[in-house]
């Protein structure tokens, strides 16, 4: 009797054993996801922020014909426009902006009468310049006050034609600081860019007519430099 018990025990011992054996699989795969969904929660949350270009002269867009027998210098200081960047991850940023063509100066009233005129840019039929952002390459991050030099891709739109333009930008990202607070007008981070390309203008429907071809280039290179500032969330 005592032998049998013995032996009785010892078989369940070893069935408790296997048993134990086959459930430690399962086990370890119940812990790995419990541990994954734990990191999941404890991840931080995008850092993508929306900042927005206001119409305060913080921001401007200029252009410069060299033609032969002359160079116009062009400038506005009234662009709008919003863009969300993540500063770890500056491929994501995506953002639009625009500049009202009746606002471009070029230092001589008719002239800018001309240039806004039905034989130019028709600003009353076509009254926005903008520029979108569709891509960027090069750096991969921002590291706060300190310049990263990028190619931007978008699409610019003038005279009612809108063409792919590529750009060569320098982009800063200015952390909200008690200093910068005491500045009127900044009350967040702050991202500054500078991006210039070039375009033709029989590309956008624009045809300069002979008596001023000599004046007027058809190659115009353009430069949006501008401040955003981060909105409240």
């Amino acid at each position: 009797m005592t032998r049998w018990m013995t032996r009785s025990n010892a078989r369940t011992r070893r069935a408790t054993r296997l048993a134990g054996s086959a459930q430690t699989p399962a086990l370890l795969s119940l812990t790995a996801l419990l541990g994954a969904a734990s990191l999941l929660q404890a991840a931080p949350a995008s850092a993508q922020k929306k900042f927005r270009v206001r119409d305060d002269g913080g921001s401007r867009v200029t252009f410069v014909s060299d033609a032969t027998l002359e160079t116009i210098n062009g400038v506005s200081s009234k662009v709008t426009g919003s863009m969300t960047v993540d500063p770890t991850n500056l491929s994501s940023a995506k953002g639009k902006f625009e500049v009202p063509v009746a606002s471009l100066r070029t230092g001589i009233k008719l002239r800018d009468e001309h240039l806004q005129g039905e034989s130019w840019l028709h600003a009353s039929r076509h009254p926005k310049a903008k520029f979108e952002i569709t891509g960027i390459r090069g750096a991969r991050a921002l590291r706060p006050n300190r310049e990263a030099r990028v190619v931007v891709t978008g699409k610019f739109t003038i005279h009612g034609v809108t063409k792919n333009v590529t750009a060569k930008a320098k982009v800063k990202w200015i952390p909200l600081t008690d200093e910068i607070r005491g500045t009127p007008g900044i009350n967040g981070d702050v991202i500054r860019a500078r991006a210039t390309f070039k375009i033709k203008l029989t590309d956008y429907g624009v045809s300069v007519p002979a008596i001023v071809r000599l004046k007027v280039a058809n190659d115009i290179e353009v430069t949006v430099n501008f401040r955003a500032i981060a909105e409240k969330s």
